[in-house]
């Protein structure tokens, strides 16, 4: 295989994880894991309590790595302020004037800065280095993985807006609760600092009292401490999460209605078999077993678990 053909393989293969995530430090992570497609080297800084926090990198020496995720710099300064403060740039390189946050890295020969804005808001950047004669290097896909990262994290934001409105409407028998009277979500950027400075995982009795209170708490999609061996199933059971998560973004009050009234399959219809169709699509090798992959998505993501609602 040519180097060409291996990087647009690891950027398809990246870009897929990158929509089947759910979670800020899932797709952060993922984000920085698919820039080996074209630095070898990157790193990623979020604005956190009005500072620059290093978050994680890859590809550095272990000593410049701890040292990245120790670093703050003022928000307002330097090159990652100057990459924030321009609103139409998907990437650019150092002025002359400018410098790469200094944690330790080897001297580099090019060094390009990628912002990543939700919401209209910058709230990470990616940065970029080689030296000579390294490879890959190409700008042009780190940007597309910066733009996949924004519209999934502008998703998951969605989705909690959602999730706060829902939690925020009164029981049947009481009068609702319109959204504008609903608690507005947290900002962007402290949601996804919640998460993704963190990279914790939340506990199972914890995850319980979320689904408790909103009826939509997220999946894993597989059992916890658990992956799948073969990569085409994972990738297929990452997909399978996606469809059911869209399908549950876009239908929440259906869904919840359904799950009370046990006539979920029949209210959704019509998505699920649309959602079936680009599952069949995208993996057509895997047959019924793909497809089974897809219903168990259903299961856990619209049916909270109760396969009777889809029998």
């Amino acid at each position: 295989m040519s180097r060409d053909a291996a990087t647009l393989e690891t950027l398809d293969r990246k870009l897929a994880e990158l929509a089947s995530f759910l979670s800020p430090s899932e797709i952060f992570r993922a984000l920085l894991e698919g820039t080996v497609a074209g630095a070898p080297r990157a790193s990623v800084f979020l604005l956190r309590e009005g500072r620059w926090k290093g978050w994680s990198s890859i590809g550095y020496p272990a000593p410049a790595a701890a040292r990245q995720r120790q670093m703050t710099t003022p928000a307002d300064a330097g090159w990652l302020a100057a990459l924030a403060a321009e609103e139409d740039v998907r990437w650019r390189s150092l002025t002359e004037d400018e410098e790469v946050p200094d944690f330790g890295q080897p001297p580099s020969l090019d060094a390009v800065g990628l912002p990543v804005r939700v919401g209209g808001k910058t709230v990470a950047v990616v940065i970029a280095e080689r030296s000579a004669g390294e490879s890959p290097w190409s700008p042009a896909a780190l940007s597309i993985l910066c733009q996949a990262a924004r519209l999934r994290l502008e998703l998951d934001l969605a989705w909690r807006r959602l999730k706060s409105v829902t939690a925020a409407s009164a029981p049947a028998a009481a009068p609702v609760v319109t959204a504008a009277a609903a608690p507005p979500p947290a900002p962007i950027a402290t949601a996804i600092e919640a998460e993704a400075i963190h990279e914790t995982t939340p506990s199972a009795p914890a995850e319980a009292g979320a689904a408790a209170a909103s009826e939509m708490a997220p999946w894993s999609g597989v059992a916890a401490g658990t992956i799948d061996a073969d990569p085409r199933r994972e990738e297929a059971r990452r997909y399978a999460r996606l469809v059911a998560t869209d399908i549950r973004l876009y239908n929440e009050e259906t869904v919840i209605a359904g799950r009370r009234q046990r006539d979920l399959a029949a209210r959704l219809a019509e998505q699920l078999q649309r959602g079936r169709e680009a599952f069949s699509r995208r993996f057509p090798d895997l047959g019924a077993d793909g497809g089974k992959l897809l219903e168990e998505a259903y299961v856990q993501v619209l049916g909270g678990g109760d396969r009777s609602l889809f029998s």
